[in-house]
């Protein structure tokens, strides 16, 4: 009896997690940590202890399976039918159970069946590996994909069915003059590869300076390669027999293209310093060149290309090339001998060259003449396009081409970023997480950014790039949630929002329709936009904020002769500039311009900036305070080489700094920290996600509001797609 009354007293005193509460946590760890055997386990613990809770167990069964299939078990399945068997009253948790079984099942028999159906299957997931433009071409059986090892700087191959990888070259690279006593200059794979039709040689770039012996100085203060050796090397698939093929000093990028199918030619592209580009054909044999062509442009840098190929017969080379007067393609083919040149694909839209079918008797090529990006086929005959076009295969989306194996498979790569704004409880003096953090808004899940607390706390702002270029703001009420959308009408908005003093209005970069860029006021009341600040051509600018009156905006920029960016300060009334600072802020691209990502945020009493920067010798990342009046910059915080920090806020007292940090390597998590302002030690938050930018804390200290996403970077292929083509047709 005591025993009993004690165990009633503990759970009265201690009470039990709810279904719910439980639910909560075991959709964090898997969502938010990735952590799914974790996970799993107490997904398992719902459905032991909440057998009455049917809704909650219901979707505890599901998640379950969901966590089996990312970890690509065969329980899977098994757990969606117990969903489906044992919980036939859920009506929408059974529907997606249902959904997930018809899809591994239909999968599941064209593998047993081992037919020609058509089907595309992911091959690969890159996310740790670097970007979807370090990932090459495949092997001619589809066994094997060229990549670039973003961590090495070699080239390897991906073996596919084992996700192993092999080392083609095996240079080692200094990245400290400690590590090279010899001082032997550096020498690395940077650019292309190309398998040869046997499979059984690769020909690759390779960079060999002359007075640069450590990786990181290869590059000036610009960000530029400086000058080296461009080389074309071969090398047998197994690393034997290396051969240097071609080397000129004095050009600035050499490229391999496409490599003969009798395996006697390279063709390449060589670029000089004064953008001229030519089209050549080099020697196996004995390393002498052919000019086919000379391009006065460049080819556009969207990814969207394979470039030039030979015909399946080596006589002639397939290319695409700028309109006149326009950024999109028309495709030709021209004689090896560069005498002769036909129009293969002429047509208003944007048509660019894919590969050729195994038949050798197609060309396929991408087109956006439907209004969205999809395969096409034209029938070649003596060198000459016959009949129209055909449709294959309609809505591709967002791809970046990798080419075709000999059995006519597809590859290539896809990149989507999921992007979310989530919310947290904070402890208002520790600054520790207090609450499992959850997205702000279920109206755009994938696609919110950059969120901004108004001044008074009331309401949330943030953007959201739903997939098109034109933007949508979003104001949210705290209080019950509530959303209002607002579509101003500007092409697109950089990332980056900031209220005005007064509430009214939000402060960001954008770009008219006249392709006009400069900052911009959003009134939140009617819509519409002001122009507070144009900006001219080549600036690099970041998202300003205002002053604490609203007189003035703060911003980081950058004009082309610049070597260094400024903090500027833009008298609203006087229309005056002042530079207050200029640092090493690290630039990236938005949308195919130039950005600055870092934060520049204002001290609650208006009288400092806060803004991270990156040591160019020591390559650290340092958290700064300046003055909003200019002097000298004081670091607050110098973090660890390897590790960089990617946002930070003040706290409402002033008196700390929370920021966000993680290693300079794809597919870590980052980390939470605050530190003092006057100096001290880091506290460390305890709360990770996945690529946390724009940490933004509630004027009342008990909320925080992020950004956080995903990347997903996958290899597909798409097999048995290319239908017969009818020599009438």
């Amino acid at each position: 009896m005591l025993a009993l009354c004690l165990f009633f007293l503990h759970n009265d005193l201690y009470p039990q997690q709810t279904a719910g509460e439980m639910f909560e946590k075991a959709l964090y760890l898997e969502e938010a940590k990735g952590e799914l055997e974790k996970a799993i386990d107490l997904y398992k613990k719902i459905l032991e202890q909440f057998t009455s809770n049917r809704e909650v167990a219901a979707k505890a069964q599901l998640h379950v399976g969901l966590c089996y299939e990312k970890l690509g078990l065969k329980e899977a399945p098994k757990a969606y039918r117990k969903v489906v068997e044992n919980f036939p009253e859920q009506i929408e948790t059974v529907k997606i159970a249902k959904e997930k079984l018809s899809v591994i099942e239909k999968a599941q028999n064209v593998i047993e069946r081992g037919d020609k159906e058509f089907r595309i299957r992911k091959v690969f997931d890159y996310a740790k590996m670097g970007g979807r433009g370090n990932m090459g071409r495949p092997s001619p059986d589809g066994r094997y994909l060229l990549y670039s090892d973003m961590y090495s700087i070699n080239v390897c191959v991906l073996e596919l069915a084992t996700k192993k990888k092999h080392f083609i070259t095996n240079e080692k690279i200094p990245s400290t003059l400690k590590e090279n006593p010899t001082k032997k200059p550096v020498e690395f794979h940077w650019g292309g590869s190309i398998w040869s039709p046997d499979g059984k040689k690769v020909v690759y770039t390779w960079l060999k300076f002359k007075d640069v012996f450590t990786f990181k100085d290869a590059w000036d203060k610009q960000y530029n390669l400086k000058d080296a050796f461009k080389e074309l090397r071969i090398i047998g698939f197994n690393g034997s027999n290396p051969k240097v093929l071609y080397s000129n000093y004095d050009l600035e990028k050499v490229n391999p293209l496409d490599w003969s199918p009798d395996g006697e030619y390279i063709l390449a592209e060589l670029i000089s310093k004064d953008k001229t580009r030519k089209l050549v054909m080099i020697s196996v044999a004995d390393g002498s060149i052919r000019v086919l062509k000379s391009f006065d442009k460049l080819p556009r840098g969207d990814g969207f290309r394979i470039g030039e190929l030979f015909s399946p017969d080596g006589h002639h080379v397939v290319f695409d090339s700028q309109q006149k007067n326009s950024s999109k393609r028309d495709i030709f083919l021209l004689s090896t001998d560069g005498d002769h040149e036909v129009a293969l694909v002429e047509h208003p839209a944007d048509d660019f060259v894919l590969g050729w079918a195994p038949d050798g008797k197609s060309l396929i090529f991408i087109s956006d003449r439907t209004g969205t990006v999809s395969i096409w086929a034209i029938r070649i005959s003596e060198g000459r396009p016959q009949g129209e076009p055909v449709l294959i295969k309609k809505d591709m989306g967002d791809i970046w081409p990798k080419g075709f194996d000999k059995k006519g498979s597809f590859y290539y790569a896809s990149e989507t970023v999921v992007s979310d704004v989530y919310t947290a409880v904070i402890d208002t003096q520790t600054h520790e997480i207090q609450s499992n953090p959850k997205k702000a808004s279920e109206s755009f899940v994938g696609s919110a950014i950059t969120p901004d607390w108004s001044p008074d706390g009331r309401f949330l702002a943030y953007l959201s790039d739903a997939g098109d270029l034109k933007s949508v703001l979003i104001i949210r009420s705290k209080e019950n949630g509530k959303e209002r959308k607002i579509h101003p009408e500007l092409r697109y908005i950089q990332p980056g929002t900031c209220w005005s003093p007064d509430g009214n209005y939000i402060l960001s970069v954008g770009r008219e329709t006249d392709g006009q860029e400069g900052f911009y006021k959003i009134d939140v009341n009617r819509w519409n936009f002001t122009s507070i600040l144009k900006l001219d051509k080549g600036d690099t600018v970041g998202a300003p904020v205002w002053s604490q009156d609203g007189r003035k905006i703060f911003y980081m920029h950058k004009d082309p002769q610049q070597e260094m960016a400024s903090i500027m300060m833009y008298d609203l009334t006087s229309k005056e500039k002042m530079e207050i600072h200029r640092d090493n802020f690290q630039r990236y691209y938005w949308e195919g311009r130039p950005f600055f990502p870092q934060d520049l945020v204002l001290s609650p009493d208006g009288k400092f900036l806060a803004f991270n920067v990156r040591d160019r010798d020591t390559l650290e990342s340092i958290l700064k305070v300046i003055p909003v009046s200019g002097g000298e910059a004081r670091e607050v915080v110098r973090w660890k080489k390897g590790l960089y920090i990617t946002t930070a806020d003040w706290t409402p007292d002033g008196k700390y700094l929370f920021f966000a940090e993680s290693k300079f390597q794809r597919g870590h998590k980052f980390n939470f920290w605050r530190v003092p302002v006057a100096g001290g030690e880091p506290q460390n938050l305890g709360l990770q996600m996945d690529r946390v930018v724009t940490i933004r804390i509630h004027p009342n200290g008990e909320l925080i509001a992020f950004r956080a996403a995903q990347r997903i970077k996958e290899i597909y292929a798409m097999d048995n797609f290319l239908p017969k083509m009818d020599k009438k047709k």
